[in-house]
């Protein structure tokens, strides 16, 4: 199984660097903090990251804390 999600994980990654590569055109980023310019590649994979990582800090929020504040409720109860 670690076998098949290294594989996995290199097929992943490869595609992103293959796509980034793909997509060499500069394109102006206007942030709060300043002005970026990056290649449309290195773009779109950083906010696809930012938006994967905003996505699983919801889920945690939204699942995992309630699931242990259900547990810890029924640990006080003695149930």
């Amino acid at each position: 199984m670690k076998l098949a999600a290294r594989i996995l994980l290199g097929v992943v990654l490869t595609a992103i660097v293959v796509f980034a590569a793909f997509n060499p055109a500069l394109t102006q980023i206007d942030a709060v903090i300043g002005e970026f310019t990056l290649p449309l590649g290195v773009a779109l994979v950083a906010f696809f990251a930012l938006g994967s990582l905003a996505g699983a800090l919801g889920l945690y929020l939204a699942v995992v804390l309630r699931l242990k504040r259900e547990l810890r409720r029924q640990r006080r109860s003695g149930s």
